[in-house]
């Protein structure tokens, strides 16, 4: 193996260490996403349960 080949395994690595970063960056905000919506959901749900509204 030349000094090339290398520098070409260490790229490879790092090009799949940035997509796991990546990848659990993004499932980490989604996650996040998620649960502002359901905390979201659950306070318009009392509220309108409080306040008497009803649904259409």
């Amino acid at each position: 193996m030349d000094f090339l080949d290398s520098l070409k395994d260490i790229k490879k690595q790092m090009q799949n260490d940035v997509k796991k970063e990546e990848k659990s960056d993004n499932e980490d905000e989604l996650k996040q996403i998620f649960l502002k919506e359901k905390k979201l959901r659950d306070e318009f749900s009392e509220f309108i349960a409080s306040e008497d509204i009803k649904k259409i």
